[in-house]
């Protein structure tokens, strides 16, 4: 499972970089190696990675983190794993908003480090690509980690100008309106996710009196639950018909 999968290792530390590679590469590993951040920024923009091996301060404190933001942006599909000798709830507060996958205490044990790897990259596939806009970025941050615990990877944009934007980073399954959206924006968004996808948008209202004719698919009261089951009768939905069209 190892074998020819591509890695990028970021760390400023020489040692680690002239030995960790090289028994990575035993295991299989095509690898990669940045030692700052703008040659870590290069490679992603140069290659595509099956896994991100990232140490956490670099050139200074937590800009590990920007390079993890960078591989998210261009590749959300790899695995982000962070080394750190000095892991902390405010740097695991912070991994879990910019989506790490996992963190490894420095000095690591090359055989445990791989068999982390291994576990990281057999892990099931997303349930479902999830783009949800809202407006308030705390409601956002709780919907997503919400979301991501049940399986979807989704992207978050935060306010208009930004969600409009993100619409072009599909594919996509399904699009989700927050309450927090105006009304009047409602349409603007939806007719640029039209634009690139056909997938379902689901809008959720700000009060019951709201009007509904922004072109979403559904309309579903902000109740996480109910959120949820539609989430997943889609998500069968499609499954069920690539399964009968296969």
């Amino acid at each position: 499972m190892l074998t020819r999968k591509r890695l990028l290792f970021v760390d400023d530390e020489p040692g680690i970089r002239a030995t960790l590679p090289v028994i990575l590469r035993r295991y299989g590993f095509t690898v990669a190696v940045a030692a700052t951040v703008p040659q870590a920024l290069e490679e992603i923009h140069k290659s595509e990675f099956d896994l991100l091996l990232c140490d956490l301060n670099i050139e200074r404190a937590g800009d590990g983190y920007d390079i993890i933001r960078a591989m998210r942006e261009v590749n959300p599909q790899c695995v982000a794993i962070v080394l750190t000798g000095y892991p902390n709830l405010e740097s695991a507060v912070e991994g879990i908003h910019v989506g790490i996958d996992d963190y490894i205490s420095k000095p690591a044990n090359a055989d445990t480090l791989v068999a982390v790897l291994a576990e990281k990259l057999a892990a099931p596939p997303p349930k479902a690509r999830i783009l949800s806009v809202s407006y308030d970025k705390a409601v956002q941050q709780a919907w997503r980690m919400l979301l991501e615990s049940q399986g979807y990877e989704v992207v978050a944009p935060v306010g208009l100008a930004e969600g409009l934007e993100r619409c072009k980073d599909g594919p996509f399954d399904i699009f989700i309106l927050g309450r927090s959206v105006p009304e009047a924006d409602k349409p603007k968004l939806v007719k640029a996710f039209r634009r690139v996808s056909a997938a379902p948008i689901i809008s959720v209202p700000a009060s019951s009196d709201e009007h509904v004719a922004d072109g979403a698919d559904f309309h579903i009261q902000p109740d996480p639950e109910q959120l949820l089951r539609l989430i997943a009768d889609l998500v069968r939905r499609k499954s069920v018909g690539i399964a009968t069209n296969g």
